[in-house]
């Protein structure tokens, strides 16, 4: 459980402040871009099943939140917010 908590919170505060050098921010930016990746792979495929099952609303709410996840990511390893 501990092992969790400094993979899921730990290390992704360490990449967004830079506190332990470079070499810190570029394992927490990994890390961080896991589990980014991981939750948008769940949210698509839960929101293809939500649209086939016709909840439309769940599903749109569903590819939103991989909008989300792509511009997390882009803004974590680019520094700034894409088309700024």
């Amino acid at each position: 459980m501990a092992g969790v908590v400094v993979l899921v919170i730990v290390l992704p505060v360490i990449a967004l402040t830079n506190y332990f050098g470079s070499w810190g921010r570029l394992i927490g930016q990994i890390v961080l871009s896991i589990v980014l990746i991981l939750a948008m792979v769940g949210s698509g495929l839960f929101g293809y099943i939500f649209f086939k099952a016709q909840a439309k609303k769940w599903g749109a709410g569903l590819f939103v939140a991989v909008i989300l996840c792509i511009i997390i990511t882009y803004w974590l390893w680019a520094g700034h917010l894409p088309f700024l």
